[in-house]
């Protein structure tokens, strides 16, 4: 019956004619400049009393009218809609105020540092006794201000343009305040390394923002309709497995990664050390032998001897003490000098002819011929340390550029998201006026029953698109949210929805895109790859320092002793890194003769075969060679990603372009189904058929739309030029405090 026309319809064909060329999308406009404007639109009354089922039919849920423009949907929790489509957004949107090349020179040279992350200034002065022994403190992680987000809450709800939800991001993300601790990192180890220590590295994961709703429907919209059926049923998408978090990305370039460059030699005490010891010493009373006037020997016990009588000490308190200075020096000496008191306690009396009197000092200076030798080797962690606050920095530029893109896709998916919900809306609407005329044929006797019950599978379809576009629309808000609140749940940043701003313009013409110049911007500005070549600089000191390590251990040395009876003990200068120096094991010995000692000579250790030095050498060059591979091969991912993102740009321009011209044909079919049926030449069929497709139509436009937009984000993405477009200068972001620029 569906494919003949039933003789008692003919009266009544114009009447489904206008309720369905009402349902019909307005031609959209297009301004002065030639871009297209949203059409003029008259929100639909409240529903109509619903008209009894017809007999054997089943009855239909509650009807939910739309009343929101489908170019301009923002649903508000209450149900109901508010167009904005003349709102302006609250901050103005601000051009970057310099290239991407002279903003990455700026990068890597920057020195500021967070201020409210940061540590007080560390005291290093040997004059200031005790500020070196305190630990510095850190204050804990700084609270959001809520003036920004203040000042764009109003009735409860969040008016968020582009650049605002961008300045969010940037100062409330926790991402982005991970990343600025790493700026302090690198500080710290640059500190530590001029004090002679290793460096403990930096962190490198560089966290993604999450898709987000877009990702997980992808394409953000159902499919298109397939079939010949009109109520084909529309796909279900499975909100729990929505990606909430972040995904996480590690750089492998860097010589503080598990393949760990080894330590390489001892590094200089570049921080003086001070060994001191002290101590209470009781001595009893002591016996000795002493020779008589014949020549014999004897012992006594007295105080005093003359010719053939005994000599003893009474019992004598001393405090023994011994202090000893060590320090290194750049180009590989190190210099150490001790004072004790041992003779004096050990040997004297009280008596201040004693020789054994006055303690007793050593001074030795002792230099490194070939491994340790020169400032190229003793100062590679200064170095080192040195590269890491350029890496820093821009790690946390990449970690900048990855939370603006992030926020932008999020933005503009819940934009789309808000298009689709009015898509959904409008077809629901059109699926009840043809519902309840269709519901008033078959009580005429007009209309078979099985047309209404066609008409009620599109009608539970269109409910069910609705329910999961809303649904959609209200996840995608949660996790822009979280990305825009250092504490979500606060209640000093309570808003009850979020409402987009801004819109998604396409341009009429395709973009004309110049991809050898693109890749060369991209080559020069991209921070990871900066980061690759900073990072292959640091691991090259590194091997160096390392192959300075298979080299024999040679010193030549100078000491002098006062009432010295010892050679110089042998000795490792420097420290592995930790910047702790050997004890002396003189310092609590005195010399057993009353001479002063000049002493000269060189010390060697020759391993027979330095295996171990030798495999740490060549497994350094080799991560060498590895790193250098990894540079240039993320190069080549540069280059491959520019091309790609061009390619997908110009391919969502033609997609969108036939996106549009897809939904003006099937809007011209759907116009004829309706000018035949005036005239008796259609049936009821093909017009729910023409109006479902219509329908799918206009959310591939709104898919194909968002589709372009994320292509030109991810062009930006890959041209590492993201913070200059958004106007976001770096020592703002590094104080997470952005200004208004006018």
């Amino acid at each position: 019956m569906s494919g003949r026309i039933h003789p008692a319809r003919r009266a009544w064909p114009l009447s489904i004619a206008a309720v369905l060329l009402a349902a019909l999308p307005l031609p959209a406009q297009q301004d002065p400049q030639g871009r297209q404007q949203p059409a003029p639109y008259s929100a639909p009354q409240s529903a109509t009393p619903p008209v009894p089922n017809a007999p054997g039919q089943q009855p239909l849920p509650q009807a939910q009218q739309p009343n929101v423009s489908p170019d301009a949907p923002l649903p508000r929790p209450d149900g109901t809609s508010v167009d904005l489509r003349d709102v302006k957004p609250l901050t103005p949107e601000t051009p970057g105020a310099i290239g991407g090349t002279q903003q990455t020179q700026q990068v890597r040279t920057n020195t500021n540092a967070p201020r409210r992350e940061a540590s007080a200034p560390f005291q290093t002065s040997p004059f200031r006794l005790i500020a070196p022994y305190r630990a510095a403190h850190v204050p804990p992680v700084p609270a959001a201000n809520p003036a920004r987000i203040d000042s764009l809450v109003r009735d409860g709800k969040l008016y968020l343009s582009l650049h605002d939800a961008i300045a969010l991001a940037v100062e409330n993300n926790l991402d982005v305040e991970v990343s600025r601790y790493n700026i302090l990192l690198a500080d710290t180890d640059l500190i530590r390394a001029k004090g002679g220590g290793n460096l403990r590295g930096l962190d490198y994961n560089i966290t993604q923002t999450s898709p987000g709703v877009g990702a997980q429907t992808s394409p953000l919209l159902n499919a298109a309709t397939n079939g010949t059926t009109a109520a084909a049923a529309p796909q279900v998408t499975d909100l729990s497995q929505i990606t909430q978090a972040g995904n996480t990305t590690q750089q492998t370039l860097s010589s503080t990664n598990s393949l760990a460059y080894a330590p390489g030699p001892q590094v200089p005490l570049f921080d003086p050390i001070v060994t001191a010891q002290a101590g209470y010493l009781r001595r009893s009373d002591q016996k000795s032998l002493i020779e008589t006037g014949n020549g014999t020997t004897g012992t006594g016990t007295g105080a005093a001897a003359g010719s053939g009588s005994d000599v003893s000490s009474q019992p004598l308190s001393f405090v023994n003490t011994g202090v000893d200075y060590q320090q290194g020096f750049s180009f590989g000496a190190q210099i150490e000098a001790f004072v004790s008191n041992a003779p004096q306690v050990l040997y004297s009396q009280t008596s201040q002819y004693n020789p054994f009197h006055a303690p007793s000092t050593n001074v030795t200076f002792t230099q490194s011929l070939l491994r340790g030798r020169g400032r190229a080797v003793n100062l590679r962690f200064v170095r080192i340390a040195r590269l890491d606050q350029q890496v820093s920095r821009l790690l946390f530029e990449q970690q900048l550029l990855e939370t603006v893109y992030g926020t932008s896709r999020l933005y503009y998916d819940l934009v789309s998201l808000g298009e689709n919900i009015g898509v959904k809306e409008e077809a629901l609407a059109a699926a009840e006026r043809l519902f309840r005329d269709d519901q008033s044929q078959v009580a005429e006797g007009t209309l078979a029953p099985i047309e209404l019950t066609r008409v009620q599978a599109l009608l539970a379809a269109s409910r069910l698109d609705l329910i999961q576009a809303r649904g959609e629309y209200r996840q995608q808000e949660v996790i822009l949210r979280q990305n825009l609140l250092r504490r979500v749940g606060d209640p000093v940043t309570q808003f009850a929805s979020i409402v987009p701003t801004d819109r998604i313009q396409v341009p009429a013409t395709p973009p004309q895109l110049d991809v050898p110049g693109l890749t060369a911007d991209a080559l020069a500005t991209r921070p990871d790859l900066l980061q690759a070549g900073i990072q292959v600089q640091a691991n090259e000191i590194a091997a160096r320092g390392t192959a300075n390590g298979v080299k024999p251990l040679l010193n030549l040395y100078a000491n002098v002793q006062t009432r010295g009876s010892s050679l110089v003990p042998y000795e490792l200068l420097g420290s592995p890194g930790t910047g702790n120096a050997q004890v002396p094991a003189a310092l609590t010995q005195g010399g057993l003769r009353l001479s002063t000692i000049y002493q000269g000579g060189i010390q060697l250790t020759l391993p027979l075969r330095n295996r171990i030095a030798q495999a740490d050498a060549a497994r350094d060059a080799v991560q060498l060679r590895q790193s250098q591979g990894r540079a240039a091969k993320l190069e080549n991912d540069v280059r491959q990603q520019v091309e790609n993102a061009t390619v997908a740009l110009e391919n969502a321009h033609q997609a969108y372009a036939a996106a549009v011209e897809s939904r003006n044909y099937q809007q011209q079919l759907l116009q004829a189904e309706i000018d035949k049926f005036a005239v008796g030449a259609s049936t009821n069929f093909l017009i729910v058929q023409d109006q479902a497709y219509l329908a799918q139509a206009r959310s591939t436009e709104v898919a194909a739309r968002s589709d372009y937009q994320k292509a030109q984000l991810a062009l930006d993405r890959s041209l590492g030029d993201l913070l200059q477009k958004n106007g976001i200068i770096f020592d703002e972001a590094v104080q997470g405090e952005l200004a208004d620029h006018p």
